[in-house]
């Protein structure tokens, strides 16, 4: 934690950037000129006053920022995280996609259908579905956790807004990713390449999101099946790239 003084007033920096102050930042990242973005970033996740921090020193200001800056994620230290712990409890990301109920489905979905800029504001919930108390662990990987519940998905979305680290929601968003990945092997890699991180999060969503509902429809239906059905829907994301 770095502790500093603005006009002798007192104010800390986590040693961790949190989803609520992630979404802030990435929401103005484009609005600011690199002098006064350095500002903003100190102002986002200090709460000290624009104005003061305008009027302040160009070296301690950009001392900040720089400071600030390093503890985002970069796409290499981006990495899965199954368990962590907030306030002596121990959360646990859902142990399997084959028993997802039909509410966490129909819950992340319509996280997920959003506009990508719009999913940032969502990403506290989207981590309270994913993330749940553990009740029982045979070891620290295996484990089960709290039945799904919608009403204390909400209470632990506002514990996890700004005490989880965005670098576990980032890392579920990896998971998504390598989910998607086994399935590229039937197809081109390029066909994502073009798009942004949030776009790749989206079209790999909506991928799984068909895959689900047809093995739940038709529960004989085997991997090549759902393999050739994410291949079409590559395939038909990769023509819309090129006419954009």
């Amino acid at each position: 934690m770095l502790k500093f003084k603005i006009d002798g007033i007192p104010y800390e920096i986590n040693d961790f950037i949190s989803i609520n102050n992630y979404a802030k930042v990435f929401k103005v990242k484009d609005l600011f000129t690199d002098e006064y973005m350095a500002a903003k970033i100190v102002n986002i996740i200090t709460g000290a006053p624009l104005e003061d921090l305008l009027d302040s020193e160009f070296d301690q200001i950009q001392y900040l920022a720089a400071y600030i800056t390093q503890l985002f994620p970069t796409k290499e230290s981006i990495k899965f995280i199954d368990r962590f712990e907030i306030d002596g409890i121990d959360y646990g990301f859902f142990p399997s996609w084959k028993e997802l109920t039909f509410a966490e489905f129909i819950d992340m979905d319509t996280i997920c259908n959003k506009k990508p800029e719009e999913i940032l504001d969502f990403l506290h919930i989207l981590a309270a579905i994913m993330y749940r108390p553990i009740i029982k662990e045979d070891n620290l990987h295996q484990f089960e956790i709290e039945k799904y519940n919608i009403d204390s998905v909400f209470k632990r979305s506002e514990l996890f807004k700004n005490k989880l680290k965005i670098d576990v929601i980032l890392g579920a968003q990896f998971f998504f990713i390598k989910f998607a990945e086994k399935y590229l092997n039937y197809t081109q890699t390029s066909l994502i390449t073009n798009l942004s991180f949030w776009e790749k999060i989206k079209m790999i969503w909506m991928s799984w999101r068909i895959v689900y509902k047809l093995r739940s429809k038709k529960p004989s239906v085997g991997s090549s099946s759902s393999t050739e059905l994410l291949k079409m829907i590559l395939q038909n994301t990769n023509i819309s790239t090129k006419k954009n």
